[in-house]
């Protein structure tokens, strides 16, 4: 169960269509475990702060995309990025240096 015995190499190249997608979506990058502890000591959100953030991303090399999410922890010269991924639907978590991130404008309390 579970091969295809007529088109047996059919399973291969969906497989291999996947993975080269997934590649060409890319990875986000975080900064390491001790890049973050070098910037400071940690700090977590109260509420969530709205930011649109730098995040290096490796597809065949790293590429700078600019995403919307919210801050939710910070160092004194790094910040947790929370954002969606639109590919996934998923929500990314990424450590990044503060000087990649800008505070975007609260929406207006109704």
């Amino acid at each position: 169960m579970g091969t295809n015995r007529r088109y047996p190499e059919r399973a291969d190249e969906r497989s291999d269509d996947l993975l080269l997608a997934q590649a060409k979506r890319g990875a986000p990058v975080s900064l390491t475990t001790s890049e973050v502890r070098r910037t400071g000591r940690r700090n977590d959100a109260r509420e969530a702060v709205p930011v649109t953030a730098t995040i290096r991303y490796r597809v065949a090399f790293e590429e700078p995309r600019e995403v919307e999410g919210t801050a939710i922890a910070w160092t004194r010269g790094a910040v947790l990025v929370q954002y969606p991924d639109p590919a996934t639907r998923h929500d990314n978590y990424v450590w990044v240096y503060a000087n990649a991130v800008r505070r975007r404008p609260q929406p207006a309390a109704e």
